[in-house]
């Protein structure tokens, strides 16, 4: 199910309508095919789908979660439970030029968002968040793999996506002949599923087991809630009772009669709890003896992910030229100088070894040039100074004293869809002083 760019609008402003906004986001569920959000919102629990890509490209709000069978887990699902569970959920909208969903959340008392983009049957996401409170904001591109420090405003991320195709003109009246309810799709899910039937691992089970006891150790507790009673302890005036882990409060204005009725209360409920866990323990131990042989039935369609990681972007590139990066002869050194980011990319990626030496101006726009060491040793300082110098000329930067930055190319890597531009790491810094390049650099 493949909803357009109407389609979208038409779904966002249906779930306007319902009033999420301020909803508690529960738990966070995955299909082969969705993204589920559980939103908790005055007497009502809705679902948000989204579309994991593959052909599952939109946006749903239906009111039953996703079947157990269905659900998986996968490297996607956990990032969105460890960043958006047990959030406020704010507001979802719809870029006016491409297919791109913007969901706001509050966390730490800051709006953060995360974005959708559908593409070529791929889905692209944008997280702009906080690791902990007080911490900068980071953006996380998933076609990039690595999150990165932002010091900008959370303004229009949705530029971002212009990297990965995001058009700036699309057809706006393209709509789907029908748009299925979630319920529907998650019934055609199931049919293709081929559900497998695996056995539940005894680990499994000695877990559900501890737990379960664990629990009835608690409920049992009641017996001493009873015995509070049958002794008429008095309650008057007591603000709060304390039994083992069990906590009850009283409001001031109850009488003692009132009270003893909340602790009966309370008595009942646990003495029907200590029934129904006397019989899951019974039933667990079962398997465990290997009575009852329990299977768990599972989907085994392959699960859709996203981009998430560095991916090639094929652009069109005319061939590097002369015109591209200039190689000069210093000190029996050889020194490249990308004009432009093509050369750049030319010279780091074909021209140098890895270890070769990268300078760049430090903390400044600039050319990026090469010295070819042809070993591991590091130039001498007067090939830096000279180079650093090289450097400022091509970059137009004017000053006695040139701060760069250096590492060995092995350090670089390129960014993915941004031509020229490259990280680093193990750089080290260095002040150089103008040197007279009259002699070296003629027109």
């Amino acid at each position: 199910m493949i909803q357009y760019h109407l389609d979208l609008l038409k779904q966002i402003k249906n779930i306007k309508e319902i009033s999420l906004s301020q909803g508690q986001i529960q738990k966070i569920y995955s299909t082969a095919y969705y993204i589920a959000f559980s939103i908790r919102i005055p007497g009502k629990t809705w679902y948000l789908y989204f579309g994991r890509g593959g052909g599952f490209e939109g946006v749903w709000a239906h009111s039953t979660p996703p079947p157990s069978e269905l659900r998986r887990k996968d490297k996607f699902l956990e990032y969105l439970r460890r960043h958006l569970s047990s959030c406020s959920f704010l507001d979802v909208s719809l870029d006016p030029f491409d297919r791109i969903l913007r969901l706001d959340y509050q966390k730490y008392g800051r709006v953060q968002s995360f974005y959708w983009f559908w593409k070529g049957r791929k889905l692209y996401f944008i997280h702009y968040f906080q690791d902990k409170p007080e911490a900068p904001f980071k953006i996380l591109l998933s076609w990039r793999g690595k999150a990165f420090q932002l010091d900008l405003p959370d303004n229009d991320l949705s530029l971002f996506f212009d990297e990965v195709g995001r058009l700036q003109e699309m057809k706006k009246d393209l709509s789907a002949k029908e748009i299925k309810e979630m319920g529907t799709l998650l019934s055609e899910e199931l049919l293709v599923s081929q559900l497998k039937t695996d056995k539940i691992k005894p680990d499994f089970l000695r877990r559900k087991k501890t737990n379960i006891e664990d629990d009835l150790r608690r409920t049992s507790e009641w017996k001493k809630l009873q015995q509070l009673l049958d002794n008429h302890e008095s309650l008057d005036g007591m603000n709060e009772l304390v039994v083992s882990s069990h906590k009850i409060k009283f409001s001031r204005d109850l009488n003692i009669f009132e009270r003893r009725d909340i602790v009966f209360q309370k008595i009942k409920k646990l003495k029907k709890g200590e029934l129904i866990l006397r019989e899951r323990l019974e039933s667990v131990e079962k398997e465990l003896s290997g009575k009852i042989e329990i299977q768990k039935k599972a989907s085994q369609i392959p699960l859709v992910k996203p981009v998430w990681g560095v991916e090639v972007i094929k652009t069109k590139q005319s061939p590097e030229t002369h015109q591209d990066y200039k190689i000069l002869i210093l000190n029996n050194f050889q020194i490249g100088i990308g004009l432009n980011a093509h050369g750049n990319d030319y010279l780091r990626n074909k021209w140098a070894n890895k270890d070769d030496h990268w300078i760049h101006l430090d903390s400044r726009k600039s050319s990026h040039v090469i010295i070819k060491t042809n070993n591991d040793s590091l130039p001498p300082l007067e090939v830096f100074y000279l180079s650093a110098s090289i450097l400022a000329y091509f970059s137009q930067f004017s000053s006695d004293w040139i701060p760069i930055i250096h590492t060995q190319v092995k350090n670089l890597k390129g960014i993915a869809g941004s031509p020229g531009m490259v990280t680093y790491k193990k750089e080290k810094r260095l002040n150089c002083p103008k040197q007279n390049l009259d002699e070296i650099i003629k027109d």
